[in-house]
């Protein structure tokens, strides 16, 4: 099927996404998201993806703070410097530049105190980020009165211009009080002693499922997926979706190599697995020459298409959750979700094309990460990659018994990318 053609069914259109970091060096001036968004605007609320209206959300949902004026926003305990940068921003005339030095311990925290409790229960906060670092981890805290608080975080790579992230919950202190938050704290740790430059724009809020849900994925195309998975995902009866290197699929056994041949995925298919795409080579995307990402990212589709898995070729999963400016913007352009990243329990994806995965969980790491999927709802997503020792399969047993038990007493739900895509994006 022509490319062209198999875009125009609408299956593999492109969700406008926001982009995200910002390279090293002076960066160009009033730069925008690479998602063509018109930019934040006060209390500004987009339409969701699924065409639903927005009295259906919290009136938190869009812009909270688009950084147009940063009086009300201070440095922390006076670690790192704050200062707004006309250059760059989401779409605003500014955003907020927070730059670390040696003498900050290589952090910088910022911090708000509102004049009025808002009430955060049913929505998970998000940033668009751009650093000159390599990659980095943004952490924001959602305090009460009593300075206890909710933190959410997301991994993020470098080198990119301002992009939307979505953001988990990887923290709790205290017991907060989550109807009655008083103070918002941006922070970014950079390494002991480090420098860094950290640009924040349109501090927004997006809905966030408070039922537990969560997507099981195998990553890589590996014979492992159809020799140990299988049958462990056909006995517990939970959704699963294998992302594909389609150029490294072998055509029968007679080939070597570890890879998943075209049968076996055939079969998963057969078996109700979503069959999604990875690069053709692959590869991480950062190794990727530039004359050869485009085939690499695009070639997936039509294989996919051609194969008869036209619903898993909307998905994208980045090896190794990297990516640069380049490979995102083609994600971006030909894929509905892409997944990479490091958090759990993230809300509604305010960029598909960056949904958050969790690190594998090894044995007796499962539990926890489903208990706290229940405790604090949101949407986790557990991936898995080469199955070939006692300790990882254990892992993946424990996570299925553990969902089909939760799921059996109504405390999760499982979910697959196109459920995602239909009920979870909100842009």
């Amino acid at each position: 099927m022509d490319r062209r053609t198999y875009l125009a069914t609408g299956v593999a259109a492109a969700l406008a996404g926001c982009s995200e970091l910002g390279g090293p060096g002076e960066p160009e001036t009033n730069e925008e998201r690479t998602d063509g968004a018109d930019g934040p605007t006060e209390n500004a609320s987009d339409e969701p993806s699924d065409g639903a209206d927005d009295e259906d959300y919290p009136d938190l949902v869009g812009t909270f703070d688009d950084f147009e004026n940063l009086e009300e926003w201070w440095e922390w305990q006076d670690i790192g410097t704050l200062e707004a940068d006309s250059t760059r921003s989401s779409g605003g005339s500014q955003s907020a530049l927070l730059t670390s030095s040696p003498e900050d311990r290589g952090q910088v925290r910022v911090r708000r105190e509102l004049e009025e409790p808002i009430d955060v229960r049913e929505v998970a906060p998000g940033l668009d980020l751009a650093t000159d670092t390599d990659a980095g981890v943004v952490r924001i805290q959602l305090q009460d009165e009593n300075a206890h608080y909710v933190e959410y975080s997301q991994r993020f790579e470098g080198n990119m211009p301002l992009t939307r992230h979505n953001f988990g919950i990887t923290r709790i202190r205290g017991e907060p009080d989550l109807s009655e938050v008083i103070v918002l704290q941006v922070i970014r740790w950079f390494g002991d002693d480090a420098e860094g430059r950290q640009w924040v724009d349109d501090f927004h809020f997006v809905p966030r499922p408070t039922g537990g849900k969560v997507m099981v994925q195998f990553h890589g195309g590996y014979e492992s997926h159809y020799r140990e998975a299988l049958e462990l995902v056909e006995e517990y009866d939970v959704p699963a979706t294998a992302f594909v290197p389609t150029g490294r699929v072998r055509e029968d056994d007679a080939v070597d190599g570890d890879r998943l041949t075209r049968e076996q995925v055939d079969e998963l298919a057969a078996a109700d697995w979503t069959i999604g795409a990875q690069p053709a080579n692959g590869q991480l995307l950062d190794q990727v020459d530039s004359d050869a990402l485009e085939d690499a990212i695009v070639e997936p589709i039509d294989w996919l298409a051609e194969a008869g898995y036209d619903d898993g070729a909307r998905f994208f999963a980045y090896p190794g959750s990297r990516y640069t400016e380049e490979s995102y913007e083609l994600v971006r352009d030909n894929y509905e979700l892409g997944f990479a990243g490091r958090s759990r329990s993230q809300g509604y994806a305010g960029n598909p094309h960056l949904c958050s995965t969790t690190e594998t969980p090894g044995p007796g790491e499962a539990t926890d990460l489903l208990d706290w999927t229940v405790e604090w709802g949101g949407i986790t997503t557990i991936p898995f990659y080469r199955l070939d020792d006692p300790e990882t399969l254990e892992a993946l047993e424990e996570t299925l018994s553990g969902i089909d038990e939760r799921r059996s007493a109504d405390e999760l739900e499982v979910i697959t990318p196109a459920e995602m895509a239909e009920n979870y994006v909100y842009e």
